[in-house]
């Protein structure tokens, strides 16, 4: 019997280890080309290890001094596509433990949230001495929000801001709703959905149980700004552009220095003005087409 998750997101059967999914669509010719492809054999020299699964890298994501991620596709029929993580074995194991606990709440609106947080595959060695960590890439996720930055050098359109930021108020308010706190909410940490316009929150090696939240959503409010400003824009606190409106403008103004303000709203709070300050801004929501390079 599977789970009752496989209702509304993809598991894996504990009886045979099979990936399944709940739904209507049919499979269309090119995937199903390319799944006939993986089948008839892999690479071996290409394979990476995890535990006693085999993954096929695609690219590299992220590189930095202690730690490497790669974009990668489990060998098989399948072909389920995973972020690998390589760090230190203690931090991976960390991260994965914590990445169950929250995909195993069972609190009100666990079923939604639990398809935005990242969702641990396997843990284990990569036979060559590394340990790894796999998480399930959903589809649709074109890269981080840091990538976005760079792209858009005279920063992005407010109003995509908006929802990129109620998108990860959202997931805070849940998050912290459960007891939770992030500790490293940025843009490298938030990947987006161009189409869907969802965000992702990743990087939870950091997170921790109870303790003050306040941190997590200054650092929202600081990672929206960056966008807004563009990444031409100097300094570590970089201005606004005169082309935010005022309401948004004095909202960031105030979620990005008062730690007392930020406290008594909360998650929730937040996510209320903001979406008050869209509406003075900008009227009645309506879904603006984004692309997340010009």
């Amino acid at each position: 019997m599977l789970p009752r998750q496989a209702i509304w997101r993809t598991v894996d059967c504990p009886f045979c280890g099979a990936t399944v999914t709940r739904t209507d669509n049919v499979v269309d010719t090119a995937r199903y080309r390319e799944a006939l492809r993986r089948f008839q054999g892999e690479p071996d020299s290409q394979q990476i290890g995890c535990g006693s699964r085999r993954y096929l890298p695609i690219r590299q994501l992220y590189q930095g001094a202690t730690s490497r991620v790669l974009l990668a596709r489990r060998c098989g029929r399948l072909g389920e596509h995973v972020v690998l993580k390589f760090a230190d074995a203690g931090k991976l194991q960390g991260e994965h433990h914590i990445l169950r606990q929250l995909q195993a709440d069972g609190s009100t609106g666990s079923a939604y949230f639990s398809q935005r947080l990242p969702e641990p595959v396997a843990l284990g060695p990569d036979g060559e001495g590394s340990t790894v960590l796999a998480l399930r890439h959903p589809p649709g996720y074109w890269g981080s929000l840091a990538e976005v930055h760079r792209a858009y050098a005279s920063g992005l359109d407010p109003r995509h801001v908006v929802w990129m930021w109620r998108r990860v108020l959202e997931v805070l308010t849940h998050v912290h709703g459960i007891g939770w706190r992030h500790g490293r909410v940025s843009l490298e940490h938030m990947l987006v959905h161009p189409d869907d316009h969802g965000v992702l929150l990743i990087g939870w090696s950091g997170a921790s149980r109870g303790g003050d939240a306040t941190r997590d959503l200054m650092q929202s409010a600081w990672s929206m700004r960056a966008l807004l400003a563009g990444s031409s824009a100097s300094g570590h606190e970089p201005d606004l552009p005169r082309s935010v409106p005022a309401p948004l403008a004095e909202l960031l103004s105030l979620a990005c220095t008062d730690t007392r303000w930020l406290r008594s709203q909360g998650a929730q709070g937040l996510y209320q003005q903001l979406t008050a300050a869209a509406a003075a801004a900008f009227g009645a929501p309506r879904f603006l087409p984004f692309q997340p390079t010009p």
